[in-house]
Protein backbone atom coordinates (compact mmCIF):
# COMPACT_ATOMS: atom_id res chain seq x y z
CA UNK A 1 0.00 0.00 0.00
CA UNK A 2 2.89 2.36 0.55
CA UNK A 3 3.98 1.47 -2.64
CA UNK A 4 0.90 2.63 -4.16
CA UNK A 5 0.62 5.76 -2.44
CA UNK A 6 3.95 7.21 -2.94
CA UNK A 7 3.49 6.33 -6.93
CA UNK A 8 0.40 8.67 -6.36
CA UNK A 9 2.32 11.30 -4.21
CA UNK A 10 2.95 14.17 -6.85
CA UNK A 11 -0.29 13.29 -8.54
CA UNK A 12 -3.27 15.85 -7.94
CA UNK A 13 -6.38 13.93 -6.70
CA UNK A 14 -9.21 13.26 -9.25
CA UNK A 15 -11.72 16.64 -9.08
CA UNK A 16 -14.84 15.13 -11.08
CA UNK A 17 -16.54 11.92 -11.32
CA UNK A 18 -15.00 11.01 -14.76
CA UNK A 19 -11.81 11.45 -13.60
CA UNK A 20 -12.15 9.34 -10.72
CA UNK A 21 -13.29 6.73 -12.31
CA UNK A 22 -10.91 6.52 -15.30
CA UNK A 23 -8.33 6.94 -12.27
CA UNK A 24 -9.79 4.09 -10.36
CA UNK A 25 -9.91 1.98 -14.10
CA UNK A 26 -6.04 2.87 -14.36
CA UNK A 27 -4.94 1.61 -11.11
CA UNK A 28 -7.75 -1.05 -10.61
CA UNK A 29 -4.71 -3.88 -11.44
CA UNK A 30 -2.36 -2.66 -9.10
CA UNK A 31 -4.85 -2.58 -6.36
CA UNK A 32 -5.10 -5.45 -3.10
CA UNK A 33 -8.17 -7.73 -3.12
CA UNK A 34 -10.25 -5.76 -0.84
CA UNK A 35 -9.21 -2.62 -2.56
CA UNK A 36 -10.39 -3.40 -5.88
CA UNK A 37 -14.14 -4.39 -4.43
CA UNK A 38 -14.86 -1.09 -3.17
CA UNK A 39 -13.42 0.47 -6.57
CA UNK A 40 -15.51 -1.88 -8.57
CA UNK A 41 -18.48 -1.01 -6.14
CA UNK A 42 -17.48 3.07 -6.56
CA UNK A 43 -17.43 2.34 -10.34
CA UNK A 44 -20.60 0.25 -11.11
CA UNK A 45 -22.44 1.98 -8.05
CA UNK A 46 -22.03 5.42 -8.01
CA UNK A 47 -24.79 6.96 -7.29
CA UNK A 48 -25.40 4.29 -4.36
CA UNK A 49 -22.15 5.38 -2.78
CA UNK A 50 -22.53 8.98 -2.59
CA UNK A 51 -25.52 8.38 -0.45
CA UNK A 52 -24.42 5.55 1.83
CA UNK A 53 -22.17 5.64 5.31
CA UNK A 54 -19.07 3.73 5.49
CA UNK A 55 -20.91 1.33 7.47
CA UNK A 56 -23.41 0.61 4.76
CA UNK A 57 -20.69 0.31 2.45
CA UNK A 58 -19.31 -2.56 4.26
CA UNK A 59 -22.12 -4.70 4.44
CA UNK A 60 -22.94 -3.92 0.93
CA UNK A 61 -19.28 -5.10 -0.18
CA UNK A 62 -18.33 -7.09 2.40
CA UNK A 63 -14.79 -5.34 2.86
CA UNK A 64 -13.99 -4.03 6.58
CA UNK A 65 -15.05 -0.18 7.25
CA UNK A 66 -11.17 0.56 7.38
CA UNK A 67 -10.46 -0.70 4.08
CA UNK A 68 -12.39 2.61 2.83
CA UNK A 69 -9.82 4.71 4.66
CA UNK A 70 -7.03 2.84 3.14
CA UNK A 71 -8.53 2.93 -0.51
CA UNK A 72 -9.10 6.61 -0.47
CA UNK A 73 -5.13 7.09 0.88
CA UNK A 74 -4.44 4.65 -1.97
CA UNK A 75 -5.98 6.85 -4.39
CA UNK A 76 -4.67 9.87 -3.50
CA UNK A 77 -7.18 11.29 -1.32
CA UNK A 78 -6.84 12.00 2.85
CA UNK A 79 -10.55 10.28 3.68
CA UNK A 80 -12.92 8.77 2.15
CA UNK A 81 -15.52 11.61 2.57
CA UNK A 82 -13.44 13.72 -0.31
CA UNK A 83 -14.30 10.84 -3.04
CA UNK A 84 -18.42 11.04 -1.34
CA UNK A 85 -18.21 15.23 -2.38
CA UNK A 86 -16.96 14.07 -6.18
CA UNK A 87 -19.98 10.92 -6.12
CA UNK A 88 -22.59 13.50 -4.75
CA UNK A 89 -21.63 16.61 -6.90
CA UNK A 90 -21.77 14.05 -10.12
CA UNK A 91 -25.16 12.55 -8.37
CA UNK A 92 -26.50 16.40 -8.16
CA UNK A 93 -26.54 16.56 -11.90
CA UNK A 94 -29.27 13.71 -11.84
CA UNK A 95 -30.97 13.76 -8.49
CA UNK A 96 -34.60 14.44 -9.47
CA UNK A 97 -34.32 10.71 -11.82
CA UNK A 98 -32.31 9.00 -9.11
CA UNK A 99 -34.96 10.63 -5.97
CA UNK A 100 -37.63 8.77 -8.20
CA UNK A 101 -35.69 5.50 -8.59
CA UNK A 102 -35.17 5.22 -4.98
CA UNK A 103 -38.84 5.98 -4.52
CA UNK A 104 -39.82 3.27 -6.16
CA UNK A 105 -37.66 0.75 -5.20
CA UNK A 106 -39.03 1.71 -1.53
CA UNK A 107 -42.37 1.38 -3.12
CA UNK A 108 -41.54 -2.12 -5.09
CA UNK A 109 -42.60 -4.94 -2.60
CA UNK A 110 -46.11 -3.90 -2.24
CA UNK A 111 -46.58 -3.77 -6.69
CA UNK A 112 -47.45 -6.58 -8.90
CA UNK A 113 -45.69 -8.76 -10.63
CA UNK A 114 -46.19 -6.90 -14.00
CA UNK A 115 -45.40 -3.68 -12.84
CA UNK A 116 -42.16 -4.10 -10.64
CA UNK A 117 -40.65 -6.14 -13.27
CA UNK A 118 -41.80 -3.32 -16.01
CA UNK A 119 -40.39 -0.38 -14.25
CA UNK A 120 -36.68 -2.46 -13.61
CA UNK A 121 -36.60 -3.20 -17.44
CA UNK A 122 -37.53 1.05 -17.37
CA UNK A 123 -34.85 1.40 -14.99
CA UNK A 124 -32.27 -0.54 -16.91
CA UNK A 125 -33.09 1.36 -20.10
CA UNK A 126 -33.08 4.91 -18.61
CA UNK A 127 -29.22 3.81 -17.28
CA UNK A 128 -28.28 2.77 -20.59
CA UNK A 129 -29.32 5.70 -22.39
CA UNK A 130 -27.68 7.78 -20.01
CA UNK A 131 -24.00 6.23 -19.94
CA UNK A 132 -23.76 4.55 -23.03
CA UNK A 133 -21.55 7.13 -25.47
CA UNK A 134 -22.26 7.40 -29.00
CA UNK A 135 -18.55 7.22 -30.07
CA UNK A 136 -18.79 3.92 -28.13
CA UNK A 137 -21.59 2.73 -30.78
CA UNK A 138 -19.41 3.92 -33.74
CA UNK A 139 -16.07 2.80 -32.96
CA UNK A 140 -17.71 -0.90 -32.13
CA UNK A 141 -19.62 -0.46 -35.92
CA UNK A 142 -16.46 0.34 -36.98
CA UNK A 143 -14.72 -2.65 -35.57
CA UNK A 144 -17.27 -5.27 -36.68
CA UNK A 145 -17.31 -3.99 -40.46
CA UNK A 146 -13.66 -4.55 -40.47
CA UNK A 147 -14.23 -7.73 -39.39
CA UNK A 148 -13.69 -11.13 -41.70
CA UNK A 149 -15.76 -12.70 -39.73
CA UNK A 150 -17.87 -12.07 -36.37
CA UNK A 151 -18.01 -14.56 -33.39
CA UNK A 152 -20.41 -14.32 -30.57
CA UNK A 153 -20.31 -16.28 -27.15
CA UNK A 154 -22.76 -16.14 -24.28
CA UNK A 155 -23.24 -18.56 -21.57
CA UNK A 156 -26.10 -19.55 -19.57
CA UNK A 157 -28.31 -15.81 -18.70
CA UNK A 158 -25.85 -14.38 -21.09
CA UNK A 159 -26.84 -17.12 -24.17
CA UNK A 160 -30.03 -15.30 -24.75
CA UNK A 161 -28.16 -11.92 -25.31
CA UNK A 162 -25.92 -13.66 -27.49
CA UNK A 163 -27.72 -15.40 -29.74
CA UNK A 164 -30.04 -12.73 -30.65
CA UNK A 165 -26.87 -10.19 -31.76
CA UNK A 166 -25.73 -13.30 -33.54
CA UNK A 167 -29.50 -13.65 -35.54
CA UNK A 168 -29.57 -10.09 -35.88
CA UNK A 169 -25.86 -9.44 -37.50
CA UNK A 170 -26.87 -12.67 -39.79
CA UNK A 171 -29.66 -10.97 -40.57
CA UNK A 172 -27.69 -8.04 -41.92
CA UNK A 173 -25.58 -10.11 -44.22
CA UNK A 174 -22.64 -10.59 -41.74
CA UNK A 175 -20.62 -13.59 -41.50
CA UNK A 176 -21.38 -14.37 -37.98
CA UNK A 177 -20.84 -17.82 -35.74
CA UNK A 178 -22.18 -18.06 -32.82
CA UNK A 179 -20.25 -20.45 -30.18
CA UNK A 180 -22.55 -23.57 -28.74
CA UNK A 181 -23.69 -22.22 -24.77
CA UNK A 182 -22.05 -25.30 -23.55
CA UNK A 183 -18.23 -25.24 -22.09
CA UNK A 184 -16.54 -28.29 -23.66
CA UNK A 185 -17.90 -27.90 -27.88
CA UNK A 186 -17.28 -24.11 -27.30
CA UNK A 187 -13.82 -24.62 -26.50
CA UNK A 188 -13.36 -27.21 -29.47
CA UNK A 189 -15.13 -24.01 -31.53
CA UNK A 190 -12.45 -21.73 -30.12
CA UNK A 191 -9.94 -23.01 -32.95
CA UNK A 192 -11.43 -21.18 -35.98
CA UNK A 193 -10.64 -17.71 -34.78
CA UNK A 194 -8.45 -16.06 -36.93
CA UNK A 195 -6.91 -12.95 -38.34
CA UNK A 196 -9.44 -10.79 -39.38
CA UNK A 197 -12.31 -12.12 -37.13
CA UNK A 198 -13.75 -10.07 -34.37
CA UNK A 199 -14.90 -11.55 -31.25
CA UNK A 200 -18.32 -10.51 -29.31
CA UNK A 201 -17.96 -12.05 -25.77
CA UNK A 202 -21.50 -11.45 -23.29
CA UNK A 203 -21.09 -12.28 -20.14
CA UNK A 204 -23.39 -11.35 -16.65
CA UNK A 205 -22.85 -11.93 -13.12
CA UNK A 206 -21.95 -14.96 -11.94
CA UNK A 207 -19.27 -14.39 -14.87
CA UNK A 208 -18.77 -17.76 -16.99
CA UNK A 209 -15.69 -19.60 -16.59
CA UNK A 210 -16.14 -20.53 -20.05
CA UNK A 211 -16.64 -16.91 -21.84
CA UNK A 212 -13.72 -15.72 -20.04
CA UNK A 213 -11.42 -18.58 -21.47
CA UNK A 214 -12.45 -17.81 -24.91
CA UNK A 215 -12.14 -14.67 -24.81
CA UNK A 216 -8.29 -15.27 -22.83
CA UNK A 217 -7.50 -17.47 -26.14
CA UNK A 218 -8.63 -14.81 -28.61
CA UNK A 219 -7.10 -11.98 -27.20
CA UNK A 220 -3.41 -14.00 -27.34
CA UNK A 221 -3.72 -14.22 -30.76
CA UNK A 222 -4.24 -10.62 -31.04
CA UNK A 223 -8.22 -10.88 -32.20
CA UNK A 224 -10.29 -7.91 -31.14
CA UNK A 225 -12.85 -8.28 -28.73
CA UNK A 226 -16.04 -6.55 -28.03
CA UNK A 227 -17.35 -7.16 -24.58
CA UNK A 228 -21.07 -6.45 -23.65
CA UNK A 229 -20.99 -6.85 -19.74
CA UNK A 230 -22.38 -4.77 -16.85
CA UNK A 231 -18.98 -3.20 -15.40
CA UNK A 232 -15.92 -2.12 -17.04
CA UNK A 233 -14.11 -4.07 -14.22
CA UNK A 234 -15.57 -7.98 -15.68
CA UNK A 235 -13.38 -10.28 -15.90
CA UNK A 236 -13.90 -10.29 -20.24
CA UNK A 237 -13.96 -6.10 -20.07
CA UNK A 238 -9.94 -5.84 -19.09
CA UNK A 239 -9.44 -7.91 -21.93
CA UNK A 240 -11.23 -6.11 -24.39
CA UNK A 241 -10.57 -3.52 -27.08
CA UNK A 242 -14.18 -1.93 -26.77
CA UNK A 243 -16.98 -2.02 -23.65
CA UNK A 244 -20.36 -2.26 -23.63
CA UNK A 245 -22.09 -1.76 -19.92
CA UNK A 246 -25.29 -2.58 -19.90
CA UNK A 247 -27.53 -2.01 -15.83
CA UNK A 248 -29.06 -5.32 -14.70
CA UNK A 249 -31.54 -3.49 -12.61
CA UNK A 250 -33.31 -6.34 -9.47
CA UNK A 251 -36.39 -6.95 -9.35
CA UNK A 252 -37.28 -9.81 -6.56
CA UNK A 253 -34.08 -11.17 -6.78
CA UNK A 254 -34.29 -11.63 -10.54
CA UNK A 255 -31.88 -9.28 -12.79
CA UNK A 256 -33.36 -8.14 -16.04
CA UNK A 257 -31.46 -8.20 -19.36
CA UNK A 258 -34.02 -5.30 -20.96
CA UNK A 259 -31.06 -3.25 -21.61
CA UNK A 260 -28.33 -6.18 -22.78
CA UNK A 261 -31.01 -6.86 -25.04
CA UNK A 262 -31.86 -3.64 -26.54
CA UNK A 263 -28.18 -2.77 -26.40
CA UNK A 264 -27.05 -5.67 -28.64
CA UNK A 265 -30.04 -4.57 -30.89
CA UNK A 266 -28.67 -1.22 -31.01
CA UNK A 267 -25.16 -2.34 -31.76
CA UNK A 268 -26.63 -4.59 -34.73
CA UNK A 269 -29.24 -2.45 -36.32
CA UNK A 270 -25.97 0.31 -35.89
CA UNK A 271 -24.19 -2.24 -38.24
CA UNK A 272 -27.24 -2.48 -40.54
CA UNK A 273 -27.76 1.27 -40.97
CA UNK A 274 -23.84 1.94 -41.90
CA UNK A 275 -24.23 -1.06 -44.35
CA UNK A 276 -27.48 0.22 -46.06
CA UNK A 277 -25.46 4.26 -45.97
CA UNK A 278 -22.70 2.99 -47.66
CA UNK A 279 -24.55 0.89 -50.74
CA UNK A 280 -26.55 3.87 -51.08
CA UNK A 281 -23.61 6.20 -51.20
CA UNK A 282 -22.23 4.24 -53.85
CA UNK A 283 -25.36 4.43 -56.47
Amino acid sequence: MTVLREDLADAPPPQTYPELRSALLARYDALPAQLKIVAQYLIDRPNDAALMTIASLSEATGVQPSAFIRFSKAVGFKGFSEIQTILRDNLSNRQVSYAERVTRSSQSASLAPLERFTQSAIDSLNTLVETTPLANIDAGVKLLRSARQIHVVGHRRSWPVASYFAYMMAGFGAATHLFSPTGPMAEADASIIGPGDVLVAVSFPRYSEETARIVEQTTGMKVPVIAITNSRVAPIARQAQIVFEADQDEAAGFRSLASAIVLAQIIAVSYGEAIASEATAKR
